[in-house]
């Protein structure tokens, strides 16, 4: 018996710093918003008491320290699940991007085992299983549109974002997270913006409304570690974007567009202005069958 599942993408809406914690992470608030843009996971039990992780990508690791591995390594465990696991993950998602491939990857796990060996479990039992990997997981076990805050793991669903057609773009230079709270630490900040903005479109599902109020704290100091941010940006906007931002701590930019059309003229200059940088074509994604 297998599975394929999904893992989606996230982007961040608005994302502000506010305060920092005894543990070395910083308390966030951001609305976080999943996207069609996927990675998949094929889950297969095997005879044998193993777990064997691979891979299409070259620059993964396929061993311990893969966050699916981690995550199968714990559910066989926790559960007592019998046999082995053959996985293969098709990575699709740009990786160190701040679009949380990783964690949507060892979420996809997560729920992928509980359906496969019919556990069934809670809610609140896979969303703590998660916790267990990263501030990014529980969000991708619940997806669509939400309010995060803490380290990220205490969430707040909100109305579901209505559909919009999303461009992302991701360039080849690889930043870390560490580095750019490390820059963020001694720069000056300006007053951002209000999030009401974006809850406020939301509510009546305006997506003018919601791209002018995006706004990421972290955006310009990683514009000076990786210029083609801020190229990126300017070049969307001067293409009719509706608006662009910085996803989490970078270095992926993504932008709004009115229709498909729009969007892949857009991605075509921006393509011959900036031929290294690898563009997406995609949407937000919410589930039909959640409703609040």
């Amino acid at each position: 018996m297998y599975i394929k599942m999904k893992a989606r993408a996230k982007i961040n809406l608005f994302l502000e710093i506010v305060g920092s914690r005894d543990d070395g992470y910083y308390n966030l608030r951001s609305i976080m918003q999943t996207v069609y843009l996927h990675d998949q996971l094929t889950i297969l039990k095997t005879d044998r008491d193993q777990l064997k992780l691979s891979c299409n990508s070259a620059y993964l690791p396929v061993d311990e320290h893969n966050l699916v591995s981690k995550a199968a390594r714990y559910m066989k465990k926790t559960y007592g699940l019998p046999g082995g696991m053959s996985i293969y993950l098709r990575k699709n998602i740009p990786v160190s991007a701040g679009l949380a491939g990783g964690s949507s990857d060892c979420a996809a796990a997560i729920l992928g085992i509980d359906r496969l060996y019919g556990l069934r479990l809670p809610r609140n039992e896979l969303m703590d299983a998660g916790a267990r990997f990263g501030a990014d997981v529980p969000f991708c076990l619940l997806g669509g549109t939400a309010l995060a805050e803490g380290k990220g793991e205490a969430l707040t669903p909100l109305p579901p974002h209505p559909p919009a057609t999303v461009v992302v773009a991701k360039p080849p230079l690889p930043m870390s997270t560490a580095a750019v709270f490390k820059a963020y630490d001694t720069a000056k900040h300006a007053r951002g913006k209000n999030m009401r903005i974006i809850l406020a479109g939301l509510e009546k599902k305006d997506i003018k409304g919601i791209a002018s109020g995006f706004y990421n704290a972290l955006e310009d100091v990683s514009v000076g570690l990786c210029p083609d941010i801020a190229r990126l940006k300017k070049l969307y906007r001067e293409q009719g974007a509706l608006g662009a931002l910085m996803s989490g701590s970078g270095t992926s930019v993504f932008a709004y567009f009115g229709d498909q059309r729009q969007a892949w003229r857009a991605m075509k200059k921006t393509s011959l202005a900036m031929p290294h940088v690898k563009q997406f074509l995609t949407g937000t994604w919410n589930d039909p069958k959640r409703s609040f």
